[in-house]
């Protein structure tokens, strides 16, 4: 008698919660671990960027450094890593980024921000040459601050080029479509629990009491902070690198846990211009970007008047990382439930019904929080003597909610309902397609709200994030209905690949 049989209510536990077979272990372990340290590093990266950038010059230039530095950074990476992967086997690639980014972070922390007086503009130079010139003032800011600028473009790049990318490459490589369903929403609960490690961590670190200051000599608390936390992302990386070279050496060399040849993952004939003609001409791909870049999109058009509104409230470095902390913890516990939810959503119905679970969420909890900020006063006027908070604060505290419940319902569910979508195609699309979409995609969506922000502050150079909102808001729903609509037409588009 089987275990079904014998013991259906556990079974049936089981498939809830854990519907991995002993067998599949070997190659889902190793991946979990790979996923979390990904994970781990991108959430102290972003803690650190934003903290460092927002609080060292202001929330306003984020959107010029998105534009003008991230994004056409991406687009040379795509470039560069379409020629890599025609010289070059998947780990190779994987180490020698892994190197170039930890090794920037590394100097960043313990050699530019200790000094950071030698390498910028005099302050009251750089501040004369603002003034001067108010039309360009945030262009002055990007040259005046250098490594601030390329310590956040190459933290902005970590997420798109090693988790969307690397990480998810691998993964839909060696992973089938029956076992997706099944491993890709527990690679998310298990990667995604270093988003709680981090935010303990973090917040640990941004306290007076850390157990830091006994092991760093600096007295400095934001340099301190920064050198430890980056040091953690040092060893996380190092972890990362073991975790590939276990997969590609023992699980992809196994025939029972990888089908094809290993060669297939990094391999492909094809050349550049012919690559991109290729890409180009498919339609499934083009719905990706539009779902893609509109996640990055919304989100921004949310986070720049947010995170202005938490500048305000935590002007310093430690005190913004501390914040910063706290959301990012409680965002990784929602992931935890979120992830369990959508498992047995993407199980027990069908793959669109989970899709379109983040834009809804989005799209509700970004316009209240926009609601909020455009008819503040109207609302508190109205509500006069049972709010009691200030206007900063609850600002402040509603956009914490709306982010933690959209940030929730990306890593848990729409990153997994996305990857599901590249393992129908071929190795062409899988790789360099994905290069495409995942480190482009994002960063056109974040450069198309950059770009509208920096084109605004650029002609007023006397707007802020409160003054234009109410515009902000208008074009966020917009954003948001396209992603849904673009998630319907891209769900029967792999409905004709799968069947």
């Amino acid at each position: 008698m089987s275990l079904s049989e014998s013991h259906p209510f556990q079974s049936k536990l089981r498939n809830i919660f854990w519907p991995i077979r002993r067998a599949e272990l070997a190659k889902f372990v190793p991946m979990a671990g790979l996923m979390f340290c990904v994970l781990f590093n991108q959430n102290v990266l972003r803690i650190l960027k934003d903290s460092i950038l927002i609080s060292e010059i202001s929330a306003e230039v984020t959107s010029f450094t998105k534009v003008y530095c991230v994004t056409p950074a991406a687009a040379i990476f795509v470039i560069i890593y379409a020629k890599m992967i025609n010289h070059m086997t998947f780990d190779r690639i994987f180490y020698h980024l892994v190197a170039f980014f930890t090794g920037f972070y590394v100097i960043f922390a313990f050699v530019l921000y200790p000094n950071i007086d030698s390498f910028h503009m005099d302050r009251e130079k750089l501040d004369f040459l603002m003034t001067a010139h108010p039309h360009f003032k945030w262009y002055i800011a990007i040259l005046g601050n250098w490594t601030y600028i390329a310590f956040y473009t190459l933290c902005e790049l970590w997420p798109n080029i090693f988790y969307i990318l690397l990480f998810w490459q691998l993964a839909n490589e060696i992973t089938t479509t029956n076992e997706a369903k099944r491993f890709y929403n527990l690679f998310s609960l298990f990667g995604n629990s270093s988003v709680i490690f981090v935010g303990l961590l973090m917040m640990h670190l941004s306290s007076e009491e850390s157990i830091a200051r006994t092991f760093f000599t600096t007295s400095d608390s934001k340099i301190l902070l920064t050198q430890v936390a980056t040091s953690f992302v040092a060893i996380s990386a190092v972890f990362s690198c073991l975790f590939v070279r276990y997969i590609t050496k023992r699980v992809m060399t196994n025939p029972v846990l990888y089908l094809r040849s290993p060669e297939e993952l990094s391999k492909n004939k094809m050349g550049l211009i012919d690559s991109f003609k290729y890409i180009a001409r498919s339609k499934y791909l083009w719905l990706l970007l539009i779902a893609s870049a509109s996640f990055g999109l919304s989100m921004n058009l949310v986070e720049a008047v947010w995170k202005a509104k938490i500048k305000e409230l935590y002007p310093s470095v430690t005190e913004y990382a501390a914040f910063s902390s706290i959301y990012i913890l409680w965002t990784g516990v929602v992931i935890m439930i979120l992830t369990i939810v959508g498992s047995n959503v993407m199980r027990r119905r069908n793959w669109f019904t989970a899709a379109v679970i983040s834009p809804l969420i989005i799209l509700v909890t970004g316009t209240m929080f926009f609601v909020l900020v455009v008819f503040e006063d109207a609302i508190l006027t109205l509500y006069e003597g049972i709010i009691l908070t200030t206007p900063l604060a609850l600002a402040v505290f509603v956009g914490a909610v709306q982010n933690i419940l959209a940030k929730g319902s990306k890593y848990s569910i729409w990153d997994t309902s996305r990857e599901m979508l590249y393992i129908p195609l071929d190795g062409e699309l899988r790789t360099k397609g994905k290069a495409a979409v995942d480190v482009i995609s994002p960063k056109i969506g974040k450069s198309a709200s950059g770009l509208v922000q920096s084109v605004i502050f650029t002609i007023l150079p006397t707007a802020t994030y409160n003054s234009i909102s109410s515009s902000l808001m208008m074009i966020f729903i917009v954003v948001c209905l396209l992603w849904i609509y673009s998630v319907r037409k891209i769900y029967f588009e792999y409905l004709k690949l799968i069947n």
